[in-house]
């Protein structure tokens, strides 16, 4: 009869790794947070037909932008280090 062959145990990437990369992470979720709130604070505008203010998205475009970056700061880094921990990584 065959034996079955044990496939080798995949290990989570290290700590030091992942940590690096979640930092990197940080600044890039932020951005791109703030610029998909920034989208959303037009998108509340137009529904609610508020008045437009000159040269900008909408005229509390801040607000949105500084709590869109804020979730994304803190989301993005998130999903990448609980990505990279997992046990069932894809194989590269």
């Amino acid at each position: 009869m065959e034996k079955e062959h044990d496939t080798p145990a995949v290990t989570a990437a290290p700590w030091a790794r992942t940590l690096a990369i979640g930092c990197f992470m940080a600044p890039l979720g932020f951005f791109s947070g703030g610029m998909i709130a920034a989208f959303a604070s037009k998108v509340v505008a137009y529904v609610t037909r508020a008045k437009a203010c000159e040269g900008v998205p909408s005229c509390n475009w801040l607000e949105f932008t500084v709590v869109g970056g804020v979730i994304g700061m803190l989301t993005l880094p998130t999903l990448v280090m609980w990505a990279l921990r997992s046990a069932k990584r894809p194989k590269s």
